[in-house]
């Protein structure tokens, strides 16, 4: 058997991120028994990846997000112009 790598199996959220997560998957679940049909079906499963995401605390699109190193940095705007020659 493979050994777990700790480094992907270490949670990546912060306890409001799982809370609001769970809340938001469960609500997302909630709306999707209630429209049925394939939209219904498709707010089911994204409720459910919400839940998942909150209770295992560990969230693959973050971590991909995190591995890619520094963010962007913005370049400043140049000063403002005025407008109609005044």
């Amino acid at each position: 058997m493979p050994a777990h790598d700790n480094k992907r199996s270490a949670t990546n959220l912060a306890p409001m991120e799982r809370v609001i997560s769970i809340a938001g998957g469960a609500l997302l679940i909630r709306k999707g028994l209630a429209i049925g049909g394939l939209f219904g079906l498709t707010d089911i499963a994204a409720g459910a990846l919400g839940i998942f995401r909150g209770v295992t605390g560990i969230c693959p699109a973050k971590r991909r997000m995190a591995a890619r190193g520094k963010a962007a940095t913005l370049k400043p705007l140049p000063p403002p112009q005025r407008l109609l020659g005044q």
